[in-house]
């Protein structure tokens, strides 16, 4: 008896796009995290306006090696990466990338509720209007 069995292309497709959907989540839960960690763990720093001076960047990399929150963030991003490599793996760069902005939505949300930040109407409006040409996407895949 073989062990493998078939499955139909309609049922490997719902399946693959159900996949597809729980990467993106994963990614984008990620990205927001990685995204609001960063932020807390810079928002005790100095800024870094002579980026390019030796002192600039030496003040810089000892904020990010001995920040947890950045290095936590960090962290968070390499997963998002993680998740970004297999679903490019799975489909066109065309089809995967777009989905990606809806990060446009999540990582607003996650800023204002651990960080406080304001998000503006006119903000809003622009990340809808980003998110609006997303389902023209999807409604074409």
């Amino acid at each position: 008896m073989n062990d493998q069995t078939e499955i139909s292309p309609s049922v490997q497709k719902k399946h693959k796009m159900t996949w597809v959907i729980s990467l993106l989540l994963g990614g984008l839960i990620s990205e927001a995290v990685g995204f609001v960690l960063i932020r807390k763990g810079f928002e005790h720093s100095s800024s870094f306006h002579a980026f390019f001076s030796s002192t600039a960047v030496s003040h810089l990399v000892k904020t990010i090696i001995t920040s947890p929150a950045i290095l936590s963030g960090t962290a968070f991003e390499a997963v998002h990466f993680g998740f970004l490599l297999e679903l490019l793996s799975l489909s066109d760069v065309s089809f995967i990338i777009p989905l990606t902005s809806l990060g446009y939505i999540l990582t607003p949300i996650f800023a204002n509720a651990f960080l406080h930040e304001a998000i503006p109407p006119l903000r809003w409006t622009g990340i809808t209007l980003i998110c609006a040409g997303v389902v023209v996407i999807m409604r074409k895949s």
